[in-house]
Protein backbone atom coordinates (compact mmCIF):
# COMPACT_ATOMS: atom_id res chain seq x y z
CA UNK A 1 0.00 0.00 0.00
CA UNK A 2 2.72 2.50 0.80
CA UNK A 3 4.56 1.35 -2.47
CA UNK A 4 1.51 2.52 -4.17
CA UNK A 5 1.29 5.71 -2.58
CA UNK A 6 4.86 6.54 -3.26
CA UNK A 7 4.56 5.98 -6.59
CA UNK A 8 1.06 8.62 -6.89
CA UNK A 9 3.18 11.11 -5.54
CA UNK A 10 6.05 10.64 -7.65
CA UNK A 11 3.75 11.00 -10.45
CA UNK A 12 2.29 14.45 -8.92
CA UNK A 13 5.65 16.06 -8.63
CA UNK A 14 6.76 14.63 -12.26
CA UNK A 15 3.82 16.20 -14.17
CA UNK A 16 4.29 19.35 -12.05
CA UNK A 17 7.91 19.29 -13.44
CA UNK A 18 6.94 18.80 -16.99
CA UNK A 19 4.48 21.63 -16.76
CA UNK A 20 7.40 23.33 -15.38
CA UNK A 21 10.07 21.99 -18.44
CA UNK A 22 7.71 22.99 -21.06
CA UNK A 23 7.60 26.77 -19.81
CA UNK A 24 11.41 26.71 -19.95
CA UNK A 25 11.37 25.47 -23.22
CA UNK A 26 8.41 27.97 -24.71
CA UNK A 27 10.50 30.79 -23.17
CA UNK A 28 13.80 29.16 -24.88
CA UNK A 29 11.66 29.24 -27.90
CA UNK A 30 10.10 32.89 -27.70
CA UNK A 31 13.86 34.10 -27.45
CA UNK A 32 15.35 32.56 -29.91
CA UNK A 33 12.85 33.42 -32.50
CA UNK A 34 13.36 37.32 -30.88
CA UNK A 35 17.46 36.91 -31.01
CA UNK A 36 16.73 35.78 -35.10
CA UNK A 37 14.41 38.73 -35.61
CA UNK A 38 17.15 41.00 -34.19
CA UNK A 39 19.44 40.07 -36.42
CA UNK A 40 17.57 40.99 -39.38
CA UNK A 41 15.85 44.01 -38.39
CA UNK A 42 19.27 45.30 -36.85
CA UNK A 43 20.82 45.09 -40.70
CA UNK A 44 17.63 47.06 -41.91
CA UNK A 45 18.12 49.39 -39.20
CA UNK A 46 21.80 50.12 -40.11
CA UNK A 47 20.84 50.58 -43.27
CA UNK A 48 17.88 53.01 -43.32
CA UNK A 49 18.91 55.13 -40.51
CA UNK A 50 16.67 54.33 -37.87
CA UNK A 51 13.42 51.88 -36.96
CA UNK A 52 10.27 52.95 -39.45
CA UNK A 53 6.96 51.14 -39.81
CA UNK A 54 7.91 48.32 -42.19
CA UNK A 55 10.41 47.02 -39.58
CA UNK A 56 7.80 47.40 -37.23
CA UNK A 57 5.57 45.24 -39.00
CA UNK A 58 8.22 43.20 -40.10
CA UNK A 59 9.22 41.82 -36.06
CA UNK A 60 5.50 41.58 -35.46
CA UNK A 61 5.24 39.32 -38.55
CA UNK A 62 7.93 37.30 -37.94
CA UNK A 63 8.17 37.12 -34.10
CA UNK A 64 5.05 38.68 -32.68
CA UNK A 65 6.84 41.14 -31.02
CA UNK A 66 7.35 44.84 -30.60
CA UNK A 67 10.32 46.61 -31.27
CA UNK A 68 11.15 50.08 -29.83
CA UNK A 69 14.12 52.25 -29.63
CA UNK A 70 15.84 52.71 -26.45
CA UNK A 71 17.22 56.57 -25.97
CA UNK A 72 15.68 59.93 -27.24
CA UNK A 73 18.65 60.30 -29.83
CA UNK A 74 18.48 60.84 -33.25
CA UNK A 75 20.25 58.55 -35.38
CA UNK A 76 23.11 60.05 -36.89
CA UNK A 77 25.65 58.30 -39.18
CA UNK A 78 28.00 56.17 -37.56
CA UNK A 79 26.30 56.63 -34.52
CA UNK A 80 25.82 53.56 -31.92
CA UNK A 81 21.80 53.17 -32.53
CA UNK A 82 20.26 50.83 -29.61
CA UNK A 83 16.65 49.10 -29.49
CA UNK A 84 14.80 46.24 -28.17
CA UNK A 85 12.46 44.20 -29.11
CA UNK A 86 9.95 42.46 -26.45
CA UNK A 87 6.93 39.79 -26.69
CA UNK A 88 4.89 39.03 -23.76
CA UNK A 89 4.01 35.41 -22.22
CA UNK A 90 1.62 33.97 -20.38
CA UNK A 91 3.56 30.79 -18.75
CA UNK A 92 1.48 28.13 -17.13
CA UNK A 93 3.05 27.51 -13.70
CA UNK A 94 5.77 30.16 -13.57
CA UNK A 95 4.33 32.88 -12.42
CA UNK A 96 0.52 33.94 -12.31
CA UNK A 97 1.01 37.19 -13.99
CA UNK A 98 2.72 37.67 -17.96
CA UNK A 99 5.90 37.61 -18.49
CA UNK A 100 7.83 39.68 -20.96
CA UNK A 101 10.75 38.18 -22.82
CA UNK A 102 12.82 41.15 -24.02
CA UNK A 103 16.01 40.93 -26.75
CA UNK A 104 18.66 43.98 -26.23
CA UNK A 105 20.49 44.63 -29.44
CA UNK A 106 22.82 47.67 -30.74
CA UNK A 107 23.79 48.60 -34.41
CA UNK A 108 26.26 51.03 -35.93
CA UNK A 109 24.24 53.13 -38.12
CA UNK A 110 25.52 53.08 -41.37
CA UNK A 111 27.78 49.78 -41.23
CA UNK A 112 26.03 46.82 -42.48
CA UNK A 113 27.51 43.83 -44.55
Amino acid sequence: MAYKLGVILSMLFLAQLFVFTGDLISIQIIYTNLDAVSVTAGNLISSRGGIDDEIVQLVYEQSGGHIEAIGDETPRFGAVYEYKISREYNPWVMSNNPMEVTILRSVVIGYYA
